[in-house]
Formats: structure tokens, C-alpha cells, sequence
């Protein structure tokens, strides 16, 4: 049941279902899909990450029923986006397992091996990505 706040919030505001905004209200109905956003809003924040000096390439994360995002990496420096683009990687799983992976209760390369996340592409990128989750 959404509390008559929520309904409030969702009656006056400008965002809309179509452009996605409504995943990243404020609202009681807390889901899996505004953790995710917020850790690729804070990864966009990070600048440079020595961990990265060596790794260039884009990967594509695509979270059913959350989103796609587009993680560039040039020598350290890491932006985020959510504007199709090229990338060298495809990584793809469901929101519950993204929540593990940068949680810290799922290791992504296990879930890789156990096949929960599916990879395409430049497979090393991918398993870089590792790397921004400490």
C-alpha cells in the first residue's frame, strides 16, 4: 500500500513514468532499482581511480528492471552515463544480483562462472569493473 505522502509526491511532480525519473523519488516504496541508481550517480562521482590506471574501455550494464548505464573508463578516470554508446563490454543481470554484487554479498566474478551475470564482448573489461567496488 502507498502511503498518501507517496501519492502526493507522485500527484505534483514533474516527472513522468516515461523518462524513467520516478525510479530515484524520494517515496515509501524504497526499491532495488533506487540503490542502483545511486551507486552509479556516486560512481560518476568518483573521478579517478588509480585501481584503473591500466584499463580503457566503455562497459554497457544492462539491469532488468532497473536500467542501462554505460561505465567509461580511460587510464583511472571513470564516467558514467545513461546515453547509448559504444561499449566493448555487454554486461547484463537482474536487479537483485546487481544489489549483491555492489552490496558486497556477491562476488562478480562468481556470478559471472554461475552464469547470474552474462558477459559479451571484452570479458577482462568486465571483470575490471570488480575493481570499483572496494
Amino acid at each position: 500500500m502507498v502511503s498518501a505522502c507517496a501519492c502526493w509526491d507522485l500527484r505534483h511532480s514533474t516527472a513522468s513514468v516515461a523518462d524513467g525519473s520516478l525510479i530515484g523519488m524520494n517515496t515509501t516504496l524504497t526499491t532495488k532499482p533506487t540503490t542502483i541508481q545511486r551507486f552509479f550517480d556516486e560512481l560518476g562521482l568518483r573521478g579517478n581511480d588509480p585501481l584503473l590506471h591500466h584499463v580503457t574501455g566503455t562497459i554497457e550494464w544492462n539491469i532488468k528492471d532497473a536500467g542501462r548505464w554505460w561505465v567509461r573508463m580511460n587510464q583511472g578516470a571513470v564516467h558514467v552515463s545513461q546515453s547509448p554508446q559504444s561499449a566493448d563490454c555487454v554486461a547484463s543481470c537482474d536487479a537483485a544480483t546487481f544489489t549483491g554484487i555492489i552490496g558486497g554479498k556477491e562476488n562478480l566474478m562468481a556470478a559471472a562462472l554461475r552464469g547470474v551475470v552474462h558477459c559479451s564482448g571484452n570479458v577482462g573489461l568486465g571483470l575490471s569493473f570488480q575493481r570499483l567496488l572496494s
